[in-house]
């Protein structure tokens, strides 16, 4: 977490307790800012979900939306679980018959919240059934909203922070009902209109047979199969004319593997419109700009680089990491384009040829740039990191623009290994000193 997530997290749990401080007794000030807490996170997270175009051109894409959405859930649940250990019964409640209930119904939307919460952060369970699971978040915000507004509170009814909830209810509940509604928003019937496999992925491109709605270099789109009740996933687009939209998909979970192992010419889909805020500058009148993509990273620099044409202006600087030629989809594509625009400097940075791409490397090519230059980069967070770094290091003022791969946010095995390595080094370094202490004090 960096330090101005920290500092913005830290910032969003203060409020609520600033908030809720003047209109409860001290003893009952924890147990209210935590429920406090928890409601409007989990607000919050039904109003990113339901991707209204305004929210996701304030946070910035949806992807960033899909990043605050996740933090707001480990938010909803802290508070939750927070709140349900330390809040006591306070008054009569605002309908005394109902109070009782008010309290096991807030127990079940904090297990339910608990439950659903630990399914969505384990890779290993399905993406449909993870969308299933998900679904019921609004089904156990109706609970918490009950327990909220029946149980006997220390919170008057229409105080600030009792009004301010009920709003953000009220807006939560709205917000879910249309993502209920999101599958009944126009999509286009699209038909495969050519399929070229390479090591680990698919290079698709889908036809309509009339003009689809214009799409930006750098959206994404979704992609569903032309069944009822389908799954609509996100994928960058690689490029497309009015009535194509070209794909560049690898293989990287149960759809996706099906996809790629599955998808011929002639099939039908259906198509979602262009989203998204990570837009590379593409006109003539651009800055200069540097583009790093890690393996299938490249699909919104291909959209982009496509609809460039060639001139004199500022420079393009493009670093493309692959793990080798035949694992990176539209490699030919790339290299024609670097070529036929004058302006863009290609950087191809192969694995297996071990020419990787290093800090020290990385430093280098930045450090000729301007200091007021753009940075655009989509890949793996360790390839973020270092671009990051190495940008803020050499004290460049230029913005870092960057999407996110993995909207889901999962961990897997390997991410729990990284993440519970250092609370195993420090029980094993702990237990070492306490071993040490005896044999102090016996002198061996």
């Amino acid at each position: 977490m960096s330090r101005k997530t920290l500092m913005l997290a830290a910032g969003f749990v203060m409020a609520h307790v600033i908030l809720v401080a003047p209109f409860v007794p001290l003893a009952n000030i924890l147990p209210a800012s935590l429920g406090a807490l928890s409601m409007s996170s989990m607000s919050l997270t039904l109003i990113l979900a339901a991707r209204w175009r305004i929210v996701d051109r304030v946070m910035g894409g949806p992807d960033k939306s899909y990043g605050a959405h996740r933090w707001l859930g480990f938010f909803a649940l802290a508070g939750a679980l927070g709140h349900w250990a330390t809040a006591e019964t306070f008054g009569a409640g605002v309908v005394p018959f109902l109070a009782e209930s008010g309290e096991s119904v807030g127990w079940l939307a904090a297990m339910g919240l608990l439950l659903l919460t630990c399914a969505a952060m384990v890779r290993a369970i399905p993406y449909h059934l993870w969308k299933a699971s998900h679904m019921l978040m609004g089904p156990v915000f109706l609970l918490a909203a009950f327990h909220t507004f029946i149980v006997a509170s220390p919170l008057a009814v229409g105080v600030a922070p009792w009004t301010l909830m009920a709003v953000a209810s009220v807006v939560g509940l709205l917000a879910w009902g249309q993502t209920l509604l999101r599958k009944l928003e126009p999509t286009k019937l699209v038909a495969v209109e050519s399929a070229v496999p390479f090591d680990g992925g698919v290079d698709v491109t889908f036809c309509a047979d009339n003009p689809m709605p214009s799409f930006r270099p750098g959206q994404f789109a979704t992609i569903a199969h032309n069944t009822a009740r389908a799954e609509a996933h996100p994928f960058t687009i690689a490029g497309g004319s009015e009535t194509t939209r070209r794909f560049v998909i690898r293989s990287a979970g149960d759809w996706t593997d099906e996809f790629v192992n599955t998808v011929a010419v002639g099939d039908t889909f259906r198509l979602g419109r262009g989203v998204g805020r990570f837009l590379p500058q593409v006109h003539a009148k651009r800055t200069e700009q540097l583009w790093v993509a890690g393996g299938v990273g490249i699909t919104p620099f291909m959209a982009a680089l496509e609809r460039m044409e060639p001139d004199s202006n500022a420079r393009v600087t493009l670093i493309y990491c692959i793990r080798s030629r035949s694992s990176a989809g539209a490699m030919a594509d790339v290299e024609h384009h670097a070529a036929r625009l004058p302006q863009v400097d290609l950087y191809v940075l192969s694995d297996t040829d071990g020419d990787r791409l290093t800090p020290a490397r990385l430093t280098q090519i930045m450090r000729e740039m301007s200091t007021e230059a753009q940075v655009y980069l989509c890949g793996p967070e360790g390839l973020k990191v270092m671009v990051t770094t190495a940008w803020e290091t050499l004290g460049k003022t230029g913005r870092v623009h960057s999407e996110r791969f993995d909207f889901r946010g999962a961990y897997g095995l390997t991410d729990l290994i990284y993440i519970g390595r250092p609370a195993l080094v420090a029980a094993r370094d702990w237990m070492a000193k306490q071993r040490e202490v005896p044999n102090a004090a016996s002198g061996t």
